[in-house]
This record gives C-alpha cells, structure tokens and sequence, in this order.
C-alpha cells in the first residue's frame, strides 16, 4: 500500500514536467530571429546594490555589445549601497561616453520598485532592465531587441540565463536546470506566452508596459504577465545570452535561490484572473505551471517519505544503503538532470514556506572581496 501511495505522489507530482517534456522534445519550436536591421534607442536600467567590484566590468561588458552605444542610455539606480557602488558607476558611466542618468535612492527600493522609479526617467521607447552583476554576449542586446521587434504582438522578451561555468558543484547544478528552464520558456513561447523570464536580460515596449507590479512577486514573471494582462505576448530568446557567476557555497545559494523562487511564486498567485483568459497560456501552459510550483514540491516529498517508509517497512538496512546510493549520485553525478530536479524542488518549497515575507527588498548574496560572488 505505502509503494502504490508513492507511485502515486510522484506521478501526479511529475505529471506538468512529463507534459513539457514531451512539448520540448517532439514539439512547436519559436521561429528564428535576426538581428534588427535599424537599430532602434533603447534605455538600459540598472539596480545594484553593494557591486562595487563588477561595476566598472558590467559597464565595459554593455559598452562592447555590438548593439551601437549611440542607440543606448543607461539608467543606474543605486539602492543605497554601503560601499563605493554609487561613485565608481558614475566614474566609469563618465568613462564609456554612452549617455547616462544616475539615480542614488535615499531608502532602499528593492528591483522592482526602484525599475518603476526608473522608468519615468527614461528616454527611449524600448526598456532593457538588467543586474549590475551579470554579463552579456556581444549579441545579446541585438537577439533580445531583434525578436522584440519581429512580431508586432509581441510586448516583453527575456533572455538565455547561463552559469559562468567553473567547477564547483553549485554551477554544475545550475547549467543543467538553466538548460531544461531555457527549452521550456522556449516551447511555450512557440505557442504563445511564458512568464519563464530571467531578470538578468528583459526587454518591453514602454508604450504598454508602463509599470511592473511592485507589490507581490518578482519584477521579471511580473514585466511578462503585464504584457499577457495586456493581450500582447511575452517570449523567450535563447539566442540572447546572459551570464551568472553562481555561488560557491550551498548556504549563499540557498538564501539566492528561495528569494527566487518564493517571488515567482507569488508572481504566480497574483495573476490567476488570466486563467479566464481565450488564449493558450492561460488556458494550458499557466494551469500546468501553477501544478509545478505549489503542488509538485509537496507532492514530490510526500512521496520520498511514503518511498522511505516503505524502505524501511521492508527492510530497515536498505534506508541507509539508499541514503548513501544518493550522496555517491550527488557527488558524482552532479550534471544529472534527476538530481537537479531533486533541488530544485526543495528551492520551490523553501519558497512556499516563505510566502507571505516581504523579500522585495534583500540582503546582497555577493562575498566578491573575498574573490567570491552571489
């Protein structure tokens, strides 16, 4: 009885991952896009908080983009950083000769909050928000503006995340669900909308997306459901690029990935008025999500304790054998898609758990003077 219980939990668990693999592999695949043949202007905007070692890296990363820097101005809000963040922007924004506002909050904002403020100071009818501690391709900008572009019901476009690949087993980990996450926005995108958005690279149009939701979830889901509540559509662009670098440490991760996690969480919650929506994504790809954060990662751990139950009930020497068949797996086997699986799970639930705290605005997750990041 306790095994077909966890058959059970798993399945039902696994259902929505089941339904978009079978998408991703056998399914619609998103047109391809050029770069834009005339480049239009584009206001960048930036919120740091306490990066005073990237700063002068990202500014020279975004000043040799192929995307022409005459086209560009950068919008950098400081989110009162308690280090030198707020004078080396200014001196390296001076440096790079692209047109620039710099905007110094007096309380801290959080990302969402401190976009809105920055968006009444910009110029230029396309908005990129992006983080002051990741890095574009040189193509990036051109991808992510040109798919904005192709289509004229499309409102808001997100870019490929990627870990800055070393060795250490949290980026290990990171690479393969950044991997699995990309191919799902892209299948979704094929078909209609996904709010799969990575905050590190996102485009809009600011003639309809005039505010992003400040209140509840995070500032990338919430810029791709205005555009949805708006009835234009948000994508996804693999061919943007965007790097990471990901922590070391599982305890700096851990307190990264649950602020993620639990903001798309409420992301989620706070847009279900589009599930009456006559359109794909709020008739098929948000119901299956909405299953994969709040059900999936309960379901998933009542079944591992149904299964372990089971285990012992059968016999008790198999649980440490199977405790220790595991952490060899983890060891040697970090790149494995089921153990990525596996945690990423344990972040949604670590975000459900904290539903409800007020994580707009965070405490930095970077250690970069000890030669070491967030």
């Amino acid at each position: 009885m306790l095994l077909f219980l966890a058959v059970l939990f798993f399945f039902i668990a696994l259902f929505p991952y089941m339904i978009y693999l079978a998408g991703m592999y056998l399914g619609k695949k998103s047109e391809q896009v050029l770069s834009p043949q005339i480049y239009p202007d584009i206001s960048i905007i930036i919120s740091a908080y306490n990066e005073e070692q990237v700063i002068e890296k990202r500014i020279v990363n975004i000043q040799e983009c192929h995307y022409p820097n005459e086209n560009i101005e950068i919008i950098f809000v400081d989110d009162c950083s308690s280090d030198n963040t707020k004078n080396l922007a200014k001196l390296y924004l001076e440096r790079s000769g692209i047109k620039y506002h710099l905007i110094a909050n007096t309380e801290r904002l959080g990302t969402n909050r401190s976009y809105n403020y920055a968006l009444t100071k910009a110029h230029y009818p396309i908005i990129v928000t992006t983080d002051a501690d990741v890095f574009f391709e040189p193509d990036a900008l051109n991808y992510l503006i040109g798919r904005l572009l192709s289509n004229e019901k499309i409102a808001a476009v997100t870019g490929e995340l990627r870990p800055l690949m070393n060795t250490n087993s949290t980026t290990m980990l990171e690479g393969v669900y950044r991997s699995f996450y990309g191919r799902m926005g892209d299948w979704e995108s094929a078909h209609d909308s996904t709010y799969n958005f990575n905050g590190a690279l996102v485009a809009f149009r600011s003639d309809l997306i005039k505010r992003i939701n400040d209140k509840r979830g995070a500032d990338d889901a919430n810029t791709a459901f205005e555009a949805i509540r708006k009835g234009y559509r948000a994508v996804y662009e693999s061919k943007a690029i965007v790097y990471e670098d990901i922590p070391r440490s599982f305890k700096t991760q851990y307190r990264q990935k649950t602020r993620r996690a639990t903001g798309l969480i409420e992301a989620t919650l706070s847009n279900l008025d589009l599930l009456g929506e006559k359109n794909r994504f709020s008739r098929f790809f948000y119901p299956l999500r909405i299953l994969m954060y709040l059900c999936t990662p309960i379901l998933f751990f009542i079944g591992l304790i149904v299964l372990l139950l089971w285990v012992f009930q059968f016999n008790p020497i198999f649980l440490p054998v199977l405790f220790l068949l595991l952490a060899v797996a983890g060891i040697f086997w970090r790149q494995n898609l089921v153990f990525a699986f596996i945690i990423n799970q344990f972040y949604l639930l670590a975000g459900l758990l904290n539903l409800g705290k007020d994580m707009r605005v965070w405490e930095s997750t970077s250690d970069k003077k000890k030669g070491k990041s967030s």
